[in-house]
């Protein structure tokens, strides 16, 4: 119980006084069952927090920095299979474009929209979890490089979209790194964004389809 005793008041400071910080983490008012390592879950920009945590606590704490395990070299934890990406969308039936332009800080999180219109002559229905979570890709290759990678709600919530007409989704756009030599934050520069989305009301049985990539800009 040393270390958690130690633990806890360093987690309700960090809390208190670096809002955003924390975002997965034993809670320090419970003291029953804690035992080392602790698994706790920073925001992608929060190395320097990770450091001080690792040099104070060492192997007591098991420490995520975004997507990524720290301290870096640590090998990342598997991930479930997922099977080759879903096809594009047919620009002949949805096509899509940002609100806007989207700009982002490295490290940070930015909430826009997907304008999707429908081309068909049926309602399109999108199933999400209030938002739609996209990934940052290289605009040049199309791999995959990181996004949000924090604790989501997930109640279905179904957006709408007439025939012929044009509907606005909620998109969440994260600068977590998922690849280790990037570091753990996406860097500043020219990125792309595409979301998968779920052409139906089931999630589970529902076809899923690809954006194109779309043009993010992510700063410094």
């Amino acid at each position: 119980m040393a270390a958690w005793d130690e633990l806890k008041v360093v987690l309700a400071r960090l809390r208190d006084e670096q809002p955003g910080v924390l975002m997965q983490y034993p809670m320090p008012e419970v003291d029953e069952g804690r035992v080392p390592p602790f698994e706790i879950h920073l925001a992608p920009w929060a190395t320097a927090t990770a450091g001080e945590l690792y040099r104070q606590f060492g192997d007591d704490v098991d420490l995520t920095v975004g997507a990524l395990p720290y301290p870096p070299g640590r090998p990342p934890r598997p991930q479930p299979a997922t099977g080759p990406p879903p096809d594009l969308l047919d620009p002949h039936e949805i096509t899509a474009e940002l609100d806007g332009p989207a700009v982002v800080r490295s490290g940070h999180t930015l909430r826009h929209g997907l304008l999707l219109r429908n081309l068909t002559g049926a309602e399109l229905q999108i199933a999400t979890n209030g938002q739609v979570t996209a990934a940052v890709v290289d605009p040049k290759s199309g791999e995959p490089v990181g996004g949000y990678s924090g604790f989501q709600h997930v109640p279905l919530i179904i957006f709408r979209v007439a025939p012929e007409q044009t509907g606005r989704v909620p998109l969440l756009i994260g600068t977590a790194s998922s690849t280790p030599r990037i570091g753990y934050t996406i860097p500043a520069g020219s990125w792309g964004t595409q979301a998968t989305l779920t052409l139906g009301p089931d999630p589970r049985h529902s076809p899923r389809r690809r954006t194109p990539v779309l043009p993010l800009t992510i700063t410094a």
